[in-house]
């Protein structure tokens, strides 16, 4: 009996119960040949997509007001979720369940995120490639184990319509950043602050997720 409490007690907390603590999955879906990213982080009756904020703790008054499009009130009813977005959009999708934990949201495959350990990047360079339309983003990021990172990238946005050349931008920065679970803070020299939310992807290979991208080490 004492067991079965424990196991039932267990798969509340994970399906983000609304009594529950805030449960964050990693949310993946393929379009033809790209791998999109995103974050669903569940807390009480909210569910916040995407944070800004991070998620360590989640900021849920500060999504509310700087992030409202992304922030819904959910209800479950079996294989169903009804959300309603701050930006006034209602949906009612289809949700799948394996073992009491959500593993599908809307056609995405979902799983409970992996927090990076406190000495997560020990001098690793790591690259990244995300392509969105006609716009290709490049980065490649250097995570140093005394806490500070440089950063290099590349944007390149290639021609629609009657403009058929290619525009390219690239630059550089360099800061110190901090770990905390599924949060990683980048403070730039200049003063600029972000607030990541990710995970490591395959320890075999030694990737890592930080927002809606993949970067591999080099």
């Amino acid at each position: 009996m004492y067991t079965r409490f424990l196991t039932a007690l267990l798969i509340l907390l994970m399906s983000g119960c609304s009594h529950g603590q805030p449960q964050l999955f990693m949310r993946t879906m393929y379009w033809a040949s790209t791998l999109e990213i995103s974050w669903l982080c569940f807390s009480g009756d909210k569910v916040v997509r995407n944070p800004r904020y991070g998620v360590n703790p989640l900021q849920l008054d500060r999504e509310m007001k700087d992030n409202a499009q992304n922030v819904a009130t959910f209800k479950r009813n079996g294989g169903k979720m009804n959300i309603k977005w701050g930006g006034g959009i209602e949906q009612n999708i289809n949700v799948e369940y394996k073992n009491g934990v959500l593993s599908a949201f809307d056609g995405g495959l979902c799983s409970p995120a992996k927090p990076f350990g406190v000495k997560a990047f020990q001098d690793r360079t790591y690259s990244g490639l995300a392509s969105y339309g006609n716009v290709t983003r490049s980065v490649t990021l250097f995570l140093g184990k005394d806490g500070r990172f440089a950063e290099k990238r590349i944007g390149a946005v290639s021609g629609d319509g009657n403009f058929t050349g290619v525009a390219s931008a690239s630059g550089a920065d360099a800061g110190t950043y901090t770990i905390n679970g599924n949060t990683v803070v980048f403070k730039y020299g200049d003063g600029r602050e972000w607030r990541a939310v990710g995970q490591p992807y395959d320890l075999g290979k030694e990737e890592i997720i930080l927002g809606d991208q993949l970067f591999k080490r080099q």
